[in-house]
């Protein structure tokens, strides 16, 4: 288990070393750069609680980014056509050019992670991580049904 946790930790690391030049150059910290990516990446997970829900970032900090993200005029923040009460999040077309450069740094930090992977592997590992999001799902349930979760099969 160390291992991963080590390993985990080295990858936020490296995401944030990776990007602080750009968030130097645009004036963003590294939650606004990773809400961008978030909704550039998903642009049909447009909303607060989309970010919240699957990224993990805490609510208060997200209300911060996008507040500053719209003050910067990296995206704008429109009310859903079916609900007023869901606010749906837009990056700006004006930002497309700093926002591919956020994507391309991105996509280096992946390509890196698997640099010297062979393509079956990379199979391999998409495999078992889809594997193991079914179990991490499988044992959440368990746990909000049942109030625990047993280990053996």
């Amino acid at each position: 288990m160390q291992f991963l946790l080590q390993n985990a930790d080295n990858l936020r690391r490296l995401a944030y070393k990776s990007m602080q030049i750009l968030g130097r150059e645009f004036e963003l910290n590294q939650l606004e750069m990773e809400l961008l990516l978030f909704i550039y990446n998903n642009p049909d997970l447009n909303t607060a609680k989309d970010a919240i829900s699957y990224r993990g970032f805490a609510k208060s900090n997200v209300s911060k980014a996008i507040e500053s993200l719209v003050e910067k005029s990296w995206i704008k923040v429109s009310e859903d056509k079916s609900s007023r009460r869901i606010k749906r999040i837009f990056l700006r077309s004006e930002r497309k050019a700093e926002l591919e450069r956020l994507h391309k740094c991105q996509c280096d930090i992946l390509k890196n992670l698997f640099s010297d992977f062979k393509a079956e592997e990379v199979e391999l590992f998409k495999t078992l991580i889809l594997r193991m999001g079914n179990n991490i799902t499988r044992a959440l349930a368990l746990l909000e049904d049942e109030g625990h979760v047993s280990y053996s099969s």
